[in-house]
């Protein structure tokens, strides 16, 4: 274990040789001034994970792309998740492909699920680094599977869709207090 500035940091390196390479971040308390709402409120990390796998290549257009564990230590907390990473979608006219984070094997429904859609009206083959990141409210304390997941978006015909491609894909977990004076 390290101490950097007051922060606990504990890393845990897993090497997976083929479709994933995993690093597990695991940090204490500490400010996170990204998540400042105004000045008089911020919201403190209570837990963090970073999960990175090098090299994803995932071309399925529908299911489950990760599924990781996260053990959220409070009740009265947010959880804040963010994906990093290449995605392609949907190489085909009129098609749409939507990726979205699960909780529990359940979309976050407070306040709203967490998603993003790629919509396309002429056919095109482009990859580009996107960032799905957003709140979720109302879960319990304890084990928390999360999902990060791709599939059809509503009204339209299933694209072909494609996560990862060469590069990095990250990502971040924070259990966040974004109570007033926290």
């Amino acid at each position: 274990m390290l101490i950097i500035n007051g922060i606990a940091v504990v890393l845990v390196v897993l090497f997976a040789f083929g479709d994933t390479q995993t690093f597990n971040f695991i940090y204490g308390k500490g400010k996170v001034p990204q998540f400042n709402l105004n000045n008089d409120q911020s919201a403190t990390a209570k837990n963090r994970v970073v999960y990175f796998w090098r090299g994803m290549n995932d071309d399925r257009d529908s299911g489950n792309i990760k599924t990781v564990a996260f053990n959220k230590t409070f009740d009265n907390t947010a959880l804040t998740v963010s994906w990093i990473g290449n995605l392609r979608g949907p190489l085909g006219i009129s098609k749409c492909n939507r990726w979205y984070f699960t909780f529990k094997g359940k979309e976050c429904a407070n306040p709203f699920p967490i998603d993003t859609q790629m919509h396309e009206s002429v056919r095109n083959n482009l990859f580009g680094s996107r960032t799905v990141r957003g709140f979720c409210y109302g879960i319990p304390k304890g084990s928390v599977s999360i999902g990060f997941n791709v599939g059809k978006c509503p009204g339209h015909a299933l694209g072909n869709a494609y996560t990862g491609w060469i590069t990095t894909t990250t990502l971040v977990i924070t259990e966040v207090d974004i109570a007033k004076g926290n």
